[in-house]
């Protein structure tokens, strides 16, 4: 009845250990998801607004990019038993061109550092969660360069747009 009741117990604690990690998948998921989706949001307000025309088409693809990678992740929350988590208004201020397209890559910076910690924290237990994360990495690399780019071509005293 002792070695039964050990074995309950240390049945129980790898239940526990493993219901704390699918939480914390989850909350990390859930803030991956909103990030995604107000990135998403914001770059569409600054496509809109955007002084270049050319800029404004990148912008509103890289937005509908995020707005898919918003997908993805909701994919994931839910396949884990979760929740989709409620998205926070964001407060959208109008900018020039040259200080949207800043904003957009410090932020996209942030979000990459955070991340790359992310991906090596999941990858033993929740490999496809972490090869989900590694894509949406991969395509924010490739956002932060056109990001980049168009920073550089752009003038800094540029007016807002009407």
């Amino acid at each position: 009845m002792v070695a039964r009741d050990g074995w309950w117990r240390k049945l129980g604690g790898i239940l526990n250990l493993f219901s704390d990690r699918t939480q914390s998948v989850h909350e990390i998921l859930s803030k991956r998801y909103i990030e995604e989706r107000q990135h998403a949001r914001r770059l569409a307000y600054h496509a809109e607004r955007m002084q270049y025309p050319q800029f404004r088409e990148k912008l509103a693809a890289i937005a509908a990019d995020e707005s898919k990678h918003s997908q993805w992740i909701a994919e994931k929350i839910r396949a884990l038993g979760g929740t989709l988590p409620d998205v926070p208004e964001i407060s959208l201020t109008r900018k020039n061109s040259w200080a949207s397209l800043l904003s957009d890559l410090e932020e996209h910076r942030q979000c990459a550092a955070e991340m790359v910690m992310q991906i090596h924290s999941l990858r033993a237990e929740f490999p496809e969660v972490a090869d989900t994360l590694q894509g949406i990495y991969n395509e924010s690399a490739k956002h932060r360069e056109e990001i980049r780019a168009m920073l550089m071509r752009s003038d800094p005293q540029a007016h807002l747009a009407a």
